[in-house]
């Protein structure tokens, strides 16, 4: 294996699928399978890792949480997979997973917040947001 970030992800996918495999072999029978395992994974988070940077310096979207393709069991994957393909995820406000969640949970606090101004009678014209405190950490 090489030692660069992203360009060995596709190349090394047959390692990173045998170190899913479950249960671990006997170590009888393979006996450096957990050392396999480690390195193959910490690899596989660091050229992750790097993947989702460069993504993010180049303000490219992600559809999918990379690193499960690391720590997600194979059935997760696979139904994950699934459902991409049929097009489940279609409803999905933003195609980056991170600002869909973002963006979903706040228009959930915008529904909330309505609700709670109108059991408290409180109109929208009350109701006065102050610029300078949205500023202040």
């Amino acid at each position: 294996m090489a030692d660069g970030g992203g360009e060995n992800i596709y190349p090394c996918l047959m390692e990173l699928a045998a170190s899913k495999i479950d249960p671990e072999p006997d170590p009888s029978l393979a006996p450096k399978f957990r050392d396999f395992k480690y390195k193959i994974q910490s690899d596989y988070r660091s050229w992750l890792r790097d993947v989702q940077e460069k993504a993010f310096k180049a303000g490219t979207p992600i559809r999918a949480e990379l690193m499960d393709m690391v720590s997600a069991d194979n059935s997760d994957l696979s139904d994950a997979a699934e459902a991409q393909s049929y097009g489940l995820n279609e409803g999905r406000l933003h195609p980056d997973i991170y600002m869909n969640e973002l963006l979903t949970s706040t228009r959930v606090i915008h529904q909330v917040l309505a609700a709670i101004m109108k059991k408290l009678d409180i109109t929208p014209e009350e109701f006065q947001i102050d610029q300078s405190m949205l500023s202040k950490a």
